[in-house]
């Protein structure tokens, strides 16, 4: 299915102003027609209605969706996902199994290249297919701690963030799961790999605080200040005290060896 009429929708709604501080908000990482969200969603489910587009097979609906999230405008890739988030996932028509790699696709092919998109996807698609299709589904997600794309990294632990507060309620072992991603991506010194565990840590620590303190202390001097600010968020601020002063210690522990060895 063509979607050239859907962008010229998109193109003739777009405003300069806007257009200028969606840009200038995420440092002209991508380009922007100028919309807002609810109106990308209006245009969208009226073109959906227009086109016949819910007559189509589900798998020429994905198609269509991954097409318009490789397009460059940050509003075509946002229709891509309420297309996969509304369409797709609300009539079951996704799987896990054949269209996760897909998506992966999506990340490491550079279509998806900075926070806002990620985490559109993430919130939108990756974490709503998590809660509808469960465990191995979520294992799979978990999976992509291990990419080299930076996106993709950061989506494996983002994409959980809403669920996370819920803890091993979520299904058996998820607490212990979700720290493991997160020592995977803490790894990672890059700013968004940082920030996506800290705010996944900052969630899982309302179903069990104690596992993400063992977790800070275990892995101090592998947080950036503004990563580990995010995952104490939530803790009381004589404990969030504690840890900095916990984290300060171990990095001048570091630093003495290393002076020690030259």
């Amino acid at each position: 299915m063509s979607i050239e009429n859907l962008q010229e929708l998109l193109a003739e709604a777009g405003d300069r102003k806007t257009k200028e501080w969606w840009e200038a908000y995420l440092k002209h990482s991508l380009p922007f027609r100028g919309l807002k969200l609810p109106q990308v969603r209006a245009i969208l489910h009226a073109w959906i209605k227009t086109e016949n587009f819910t007559d189509r097979l589900p798998s020429k609906q994905l198609d269509t969706a991954l097409s318009l999230i490789r397009e460059p405008w940050g509003e075509d890739k946002l229709a891509g996902i309420l297309i996969i988030q509304e369409v797709l996932l609300k009539h079951k028509s996704i799987d896990w199994e054949s269209d996760l790699p897909k998506f992966a696709e999506l990340f490491d092919a550079g279509y998806i290249k900075e926070w806002n998109t990620c985490d559109w996807f993430c919130v939108k698609v990756l974490n709503p297919l998590i809660k509808q299709q469960g465990k191995s589904c979520a294992t799979a997600v978990m999976e992509w701690c291990k990419a080299d794309n930076l996106w993709r990294k950061r989506a494996s632990v983002v994409s959980f963030v809403n669920i996370a507060k819920q803890g091993d309620r979520n299904f058996p072992d998820f607490t212990q799961m979700l720290l493991n991603t997160c020592g995977v991506v803490i790894q990672s010194s890059e700013r968004f790999a940082q920030t996506g565990t800290g705010w996944a840590l900052r969630e899982l620590s309302l179903a069990d605080r104690q596992a993400v303190v063992d977790f800070i202390q275990i892995n101090s001097t592998k947080f950036s200040s503004e990563g580990l600010r995010y995952a104490m968020e939530k803790f009381p601020p004589n404990l969030q005290t504690q840890l900095k002063q916990y984290r300060q210690q171990q990095l001048k522990s570091i630093d003495t060896k290393v002076c020690d060895r030259l």
